[in-house]
């Protein structure tokens, strides 16, 4: 279970995400929206630890975000994709997945789940390239098989479908129930959101760092309605 409680994250008085209150549980896939700017990348980095809260706090059953000490060992079973790149540029993308394999897992051979993830996203003609060599496309699945080595038991992802194709994004759909009939806890955002309709489980849309909306997903029409009802407010409110 995961929980954020009264969570803030203030850059400025514009920017951020502002009293945020969430729950987030194993077994289920949230779908985090709203438009550029919204606020789904800061409560990704919070939920991950990555920021640290300006108040209130998230918790990973029960062990804060803050605690560095206790939280260290529960967040290596995290698999964080940021939404912007992070690999070694100078490093193949081989070489990054072998190294990223040491640090989580300390072991210098990779794991037989990463050698399955390689084949999965047919990513073995361009592993021995230079990441800053890459496609967005592969660099994009280099960083999602490297953020799922090891022991997962939560998925934070942020705009994984940037660069991807129709057959790479159906393959992450399979592979993303696959962990979620294995009681993993999926958090992701995207902007393309017919890859989201019929698939999540919850909606979270955010809007100027604030929850607006929230509930099941197939208690919608569809989300891209919900969307387009959302931008139909904000246009008339610019307008005002």
């Amino acid at each position: 279970m995961i929980i954020c409680e009264n969570l803030s994250k203030l850059f400025d008085a514009k920017s951020g995400i502002n009293n945020i209150n969430l729950r987030f549980s194993p077994g289920i896939i949230y779908g985090i929206i709203g438009y550029n700017g919204a606020g789904k990348t800061t409560l990704l980095n919070c939920i991950e630890g990555l920021h640290i809260p300006t108040s209130g706090s998230v918790s990973h059953n029960n062990i804060k975000t803050t605690n560095e000490n206790d939280f260290l060992p529960y967040r290596r079973k995290i698999a964080f994709l940021p939404s912007d790149d992070y690999l070694y540029p100078k490093m193949t993308c081989m070489e990054n997945i072998e190294l990223a394999t040491i640090l989580r897992t300390g072991k210098n051979k990779l794991l037989p789940e990463t050698q399955e993830l390689i084949k999965y996203f047919d990513a073995s003609d361009f592993l021995h390239k230079r990441f800053s060599d890459c496609s967005t496309g592969m660099k994009k699945k280099a960083q999602i098989i490297i953020s799922l080595i090891g022991e997962i038991d939560t998925v934070i992802w942020d705009e994984p479908n940037d660069g991807l194709d129709i057959i790479t994004n159906a393959k992450i759909k399979s592979l993303l129930n696959n962990l979620k009939s294995k009681n993993v806890t999926i958090l992701f955002s995207s902007h393309v959101i017919e890859f989201l309709d019929n698939f999540i489980d919850y909606y979270i849309l955010l809007k100027e760092g604030n929850v607006i909306k929230e509930g099941e997903a197939r208690n919608l029409s569809s989300l891209s309605e919900l969307f387009s009802d959302s931008l139909k407010l904000a246009e008339s409110v610019f307008v005002e």
